[in-house]
Order: structure tokens, then C-alpha cells, then sequence
């Protein structure tokens, strides 16, 4: 058999991807490098326990190292067979042809064999045996012989037919001994081999600059592979385990459905079990009051003395269920705070895996897997950025980032530490509508969508199940006996008039008949906003205002959030604003309100829209994205929300409707129009009021 059994590459350490050195073999039966086991295992020592970085397999105490005798003679012999198999590789292609730097011979014709002279006369190199002529007869004995050289035509000056033996330091041209005493008389001009001797100096230092540089190359190509392969590894370990610690959270969030459910059934069985004996017993003495009530009625109509003493006695004793205490019942009785603690622990588990999903983004994306170093070496103008060119102007509206320089390779953005162009933190609830799962990325879920729009429509291929027709859509209701029968119109099917949208409005008035109503929150508005004129007004003050401590107040931001969420879906509502500058948009209400960081700032997060207004510019924002737009000074603008679409529009509300900005979204959480005050950079056109404010115009 020719095919080899083994492979170098299944000899090599796990760890460092190399042949081992000093191997040795731990006890679940895997080998590796003694140094790069001990190294790896140093992380290990805090635990106390040790595992195998292969199959995971965990011992303790450390395990005894012991050298792996036999291991180590077949990489011994490896590395000798793959020194040998280069040199056998390097003597066949020395053999196979002639060095570029040999002088082949021209009168050679099968195998060519390198020349000893070369002739001035006739213009040609020989080798040993085709010397000989020019060393026997007379005639070629005359003639001129110098050392081999190739394309000796070439070398001759084409003026005085004399070999080019100079060179002209000044013109930068070989020329021969005559030249030097004509046309470059006066110039600088040495022999061939003197010039050969100084530009071999300079070869010879830019040849160890090389073979430096090719070193370093390699064994940066090599550290790059072995970080892949551990990256890659890396990355399957954390998925296999995040997969199984997820797997795990699962079972508990379905252990504590169990356990709710199991609550809620007891507490259901036990409370109504007992106040169905009150009922009985309610029921059992009505029955005896109504039966004894009767008793007395025909006993207070009769006429016998005797028996109506007789009887008196027994309408005067206690009744047989007994006196049942009163009875007050809750009118307000409902299980509808734990259907709200539920709610809460869900938006609470949420907003927790919201949280540190963001932080193992940023763990992700921070994750350095090479630097590129500054490239200043002579002759290489801009170095290996100018190797790539993936930058281009469509990055120039972008928020400025870090100093440091990016490159674009295949079509990834990579900044020079590997870090990559940076994934988003996306949001963990799955609540979304029909139309809001047909804006998903994932292709099946685009398929299905289209499915569906295709079905509805009536484009269903023929050869698909028939819809049954609904008989709501036609004038002549079917009879049973006609459903039995194949529909005349297989694909169609009912269509919702919720789903038929009234055409987006275009003017004013159109707008209008979408109004809402909103007012302030006071307590969300910070302490140096005052709210006036009903609550519709908010004004920027120098001091801080003695508010009550809210956990919904904002502290870090002067902002300020309605009072209740936007239901409907459509609305429209506008503001004024009076300063320097103000933004408006809208938030989810479960943006955090504690802080001055990004979390709590509107536009700053995915959790809010918004406009950033001044007398200079006008920026939309979202998720700390800008948007510059071209406006003029708009003290009015109106804001247009559509759940149903998914857009919020903003317009500058004048003589005319002026469209701003739309921002297109998947609104998954109740939404609130909240306001930043005193959030812009202008220089305050309105002289008449010396303080920022916004306000809710009436309409």
C-alpha cells in the first residue's frame, strides 16, 4: 500500500499546533508538549482542579507528568525524514536546471551546460567542449575571449562595437572604454565591477532585511493559524456550554411555569372549595329560614290556644345548620395582582437578558485577535493600508469613533486589533406581530411570509389544498349541501378590514383627526424641569426643584415623559420649543431613567426615537446614531406615529406640512412621548424668554 497511515499534522501538540517537544501524555490518554500542558494548566491552579483541553475530562489533584518515550522518537524521526525529504527536493531542482545567475552555453542543443567564454567576434558563449575550436585552430585563436556573458549582443556599444565594461554613474547607462573619453568624458564613470562590488553590499544588506523579515513573516502566519484553530475551538467549547447553561435556564423558567400553575391551581381549589361551603351553607339555612318563616305564618293564623303554645317552643330554638357567622363578600376579589407580578417578573427577566446580552456583545466585540502595527518602513508609502481600499465616503455621515484607523478586507470592516466592525446588542423579547416577523432576517420566516401574502391574494398555485370559501364574502350564502362541492374559487379567503389602511395623511388637517392628548408626568420630569399650563409645559430652571423621590424620575437628563402610552395607532401631536434647543421623539417606558450615561439619554439607546432641534441644525437620532438634516429654524413641529406601518415622522409645522425625518421600526413595548430640554447647541433666537422650554400645543 503507497498511502500513508499516519499524517505530521496528527503527531502535532493540540496546544501550539506543532510537533511536540518533550512530550508527555496526561491520563485520560491525550499528549501534548510538556511546557504547553503546565502553561495551560496554571489558570487551573486557583480551582484546584485540572482538565484535559481536548475532551474536557477533569482530574484532581494535578496529575504526575511523565515524559512519552516513544512519542518522542517518532517526532524525532519526523523532523529527520521532512530535513531529508528538503534536501532530496532542493539537489533534484538544482539538477533538473541551470542557476538564473549561469551563462548557458549557445551551442549546446538537448541539455543546455554552462559556459566557460564567451567570444567578441562571434558574439557568443561556448562551453568546455565547444571552446575547443577557439583554442585549436588558427584562425579562432585571434579572436577575443571573455569571461561567460549572457545576451553578449546586447552588452556591446552599439557606437564603437566594443563591450560596455563602464559604467556612467551620471547617465545611469553601461557604456564602453571609448565612450569614456567622448560623449561621458568628464562624467564619473568606473568599471562594472567596481559598481558591482558596492550595489553587492547594498544587496547583501537588503537580502538579511529580507530573510528577517520573511522569519518574522512566518512565524506570524504560524501564531495567526494557531490562534484560529484556538479561537475556533474557543468558540465551540463556549457554544456547547452556553447551550447547555441555556438549556438549563429553560428547564427552571419551565420548572417555575410548573410551580406557578401548581400554585395557582391549589390556591384556586382551596379558596373556592371553601367558599363553596360557605355557599352551602348559606344555601342550607335560606332553605330552613324560608321553611320556618312559612311556620310561623300558619301558626300566627291559628285559632288553637294549646297548639299554638305548643308549637311556640320550637319556632323559638336555634335552627339546625346552625348560626353561621356574617358573611362580607370582596366585590374586588381578582388573581389580577399575580397575573401582574407575572408580568413584572417577565419584563424584569427580560430587561436582566437585555442587560447581559449587551455586555457579552461587548465582550465579543472587544475580544482582540490581532494588531496590525504602524507601517513606516522606508519604501512603503502608506504601508498595508494602501493594500486595501474598502474605506469610501458613505462612512463620512457616521458618528466619529476611535483614532484608530480601519481597514476593509472581503467586505468585513476590521479595525487594525482585530476587533471587527462591532455587532449591535439586539433585543431577547419575541412578541412580535405577523408583520413584524416578516421583517426578520431569517430567510425561512421571509419564505413563509411571502407564502402567506401569496395565499391571501389569490396567487396559490392550483395543485395546493382549496381555502374553503367563507360565506361572509358573498351576497348568496352557500348551501351545506354546495360546501361539499370543490369551491369556484380555490385560493381565495377572507380578508380582514382591520387590515385595509386608510391612505397617510398629507396635509394639516389630515393629520389633525389622528390628535391625541397628552400631558406631562411630573413624576418623571427632573428636578430642574418646572411643569406649568396643565402639565403641557416644561421649563428649564437654574436651580433644582423639591420634588418627591421617584424611581421614575429622570436625574442624570432633563427629560421629562408623558403620563400614559401612545394605544392607538395612529397619533399626532405637536410641540414648541423656545431657546437654545430641545429634542422630542418617543421612548419605551422601560428605558432606564437613574444616570448620565446613554442608557437613560433619549436617542442615546435602541430604546428611543427621537429629534434634536436648535436654531443652527436638526438632527434625528437613534440607538446613538445622528442624522444631520437641512432645515431651517422650526419652532413648531408635529410628530406621527404608526404602530400599524412601524414609522414615526416628523414634521415643521408652518404654512405647510415640511417632511424632517422618518424612522422605521419593529415597536414591540407601549411607547411614550418623552422631551429633552435645553438639549441644543443654537444661540436662541427667541429673545423674548430667558430659559428653555417645550410645550404640548393644543389642537
Amino acid at each position: 500500500m503507497s498511502a500513508k497511515l499516519w499524517t505530521e499534522e496528527q503527531f502535532n501538540c493540540p496546544v501550539c499546533l506543532d510537533l511536540p517537544n518533550d512530550p508527555v501524555t496526561i491520563p485520560c490518554g491525550h499528549s501534548y508538549c510538556m511546557a504547553c500542558i503546565k502553561d495551560y494548566w496554571t489558570k487551573d491552579d486557583p480551582k484546584g482542579i485540572y482538565s484535559c483541553p481536548q475532551c474536557r475530562q477533569t482530574f484532581c489533584p494535578k496529575p504526575s507528568l511523565s515524559r512519552n518515550t516513544m512519542l518522542a522518537e517518532a517526532v524525532e524521526q519526523l523532523r529527520k525524514g521532512a530535513l531529508k525529504s528538503e534536501v532530496r527536493e532542493s539537489m533534484r531542482l538544482a539538477k533538473g536546471k541551470l542557476s538564473s545567475s549561469v551563462v548557458p552555453c549557445d551551442m549546446c542543443k538537448n541539455e543546455k551546460r554552462a559556459a566557460v567564454k564567451s567570444c567578441l567576434v562571434c558574439m557568443s558563449s561556448y562551453c568546455e567542449a565547444h571552446l575547443k575550436p577557439h583554442q585549436t585552430k588558427k584562425s579562432l585563436k585571434q579572436h577575443e575571449l571573455i569571461p561567460p556573458t549572457g545576451n553578449l549582443a546586447e552588452k556591446i556599444c552599439t557606437q564603437h562595437k566594443y563591450l560596455q565594461e563602464f559604467f556612467c554613474r551620471q547617465c545611469k547607462m553601461f557604456i564602453c572604454w571609448l565612450c569614456t573619453s567622448n560623449q561621458h568624458k568628464g562624467h564619473e564613470s568606473v568599471s562594472t565591477k567596481v559598481e558591482r562590488l558596492e550595489k553587492q553590499k547594498l544587496l547583501s544588506d537588503l537580502q538579511s532585511a529580507n530573510q528577517q523579515k520573511l522569519k518574522e513573516r512566518e512565524q506570524e502566519l504560524k501564531d495567526m493559524k494557531k490562534m484560529m484553530e484556538q479561537m475556533k475551538r474557543s468558540a465551540d467549547v463556549v457554544h456547547n456550554e452556553a447551550e447547555q447553561a441555556l438549556s438549563e435556564l429553560l428547564r427552571s423558567m419551565e420548572r417555575l411555569q410548573e410551580l406557578l400553575e401548581e400554585v395557582m391551581d391549589q390556591a384556586n381549589q382551596e379558596k373556592m372549595g371553601h367558599a363553596q361551603e360557605v355557599t352551602d351553607s348559606l344555601e342550607a339555612e335560606i332553605k330552613e329560614l324560608k321553611k320556618r318563616d312559612t311556620e310561623m305564618k300558619d301558626l300566627a293564623s291559628c285559632e288553637d290556644n294549646i297548639y299554638y303554645l305548643q308549637t311556640y317552643e320550637s319556632m323559638c330554638s336555634p335552627l339546625e345548620s346552625g348560626d353561621l357567622p356574617a358573611v362580607k363578600v370582596n366585590h374586588e376579589a381578582s388573581f389580577e395582582p399575580v397575573r401582574d407580578a407575572i408580568l413584572g417578573l417577565r419584563e424584569r427577566v427580560e430587561d436582566l437578558c437585555n442587560q447581559e446580552l449587551g455586555k457579552i456583545t461587548k465582550k465579543v466585540n472587544d475580544t482582540t485577535l490581532f494588531t496590525l502595527g504602524d507601517s513606516n518602513r522606508s519604501g512603503q508609502k502608506g504601508g498595508i493600508l494602501k493594500l486595501f481600499s474598502g474605506l469610501s465616503a458613505r462612512n463620512t455621515n457616521a458618528r466619529p469613533q476611535a483614532s484608530t484607523p480601519t481597514i476593509s478586507i472581503g467586505g468585513r470592516s476590521t479595525d487594525k486589533r482585530g476587533l471587527g466592525i462591532g455587532l449591535r446588542s439586539q433585543d431577547v423579547r419575541n412578541r412580535d406581530t405577523a408583520r413584524d416577523r416578516a421583517n426578520t432576517s431569517s430567510p425561512r420566516l421571509r419564505d413563509r411570509q411571502r407564502r402567506e401574502d401569496r395565499d391571501i391574494w389569490g396567487m396559490a398555485e392550483l395543485s395546493e389544498t382549496p381555502t374553503e370559501i367563507n360565506p361572509g364574502l358573498f351576497l348568496d350564502t352557500p348551501t351545506p349541501d354546495s360546501t361539499t362541492h370543490a369551491p369556484a374559487f380555490p385560493a381565495l379567503r377572507e380578508i380582514s378590514l382591520d387590515s385595509i389602511q386608510a391612505p397617510e395623511p398629507r396635509t394639516r388637517e389630515e393629520f389633525l383627526q389622528y390628535s391625541v392628548s397628552l400631558t406631562l408626568d411630573s413624576n418623571t420630569a427632573h428636578r430642574r424641569l418646572t411643569l406649568s399650563e396643565n402639565n403641557t409645559k416644561a421649563t428649564l430652571q437654574g436651580t433644582a426643584q423639591l420634588y418627591p423621590e421617584s424611581p421614575q424620575r429622570f436625574d442624570g437628563w432633563t427629560q421629562v415623559m408623558c403620563d400614559s402610552p401612545l394605544y392607538a395607532q395612529r397619533c399626532y401631536w405637536e410641540v414648541e420649543w423656545r431657546g437654545r434647543g430641545s429634542s422630542t421623539g418617543i421612548a419605551y417606558g422601560a428605558m432606564a431613567r437613574k444616570g448620565s450615561d446613554a442608557r437613560s439619554g433619549l436617542g442615546y439607546n435602541a430604546q428611543s426615537w427621537t429629534l434634536e432641534l436648535s436654531d443652527t441644525c436638526c438632527t434625528a437620532m437613534h440607538d446613538n446614531q445622528k442624522k444631520d438634516i437641512p432645515v431651517v429654524y422650526c419652532p413648531r413641529v408635529g410628530i406621527y406615529l404608526d404602530l400599524s406601518a412601524g414609522t414615526l415622522s416628523f414634521y415643521s409645522v408652518a404654512e405647510s406640512m415640511t417632511h424632517l425625518h422618518t424612522f422605521r421600526a419593529n415597536f414591540t413595548q407601549p411607547l411614550y412621548a418623552t422631551f429633552w430640554v435645553g438639549s441644543g447647541i443654537g444661540v436662541g433666537l427667541d429673545f423674548s424668554s430667558g430659559s428653555e422650554s417645550i410645550k404640548i400645543c393644543p389642537l
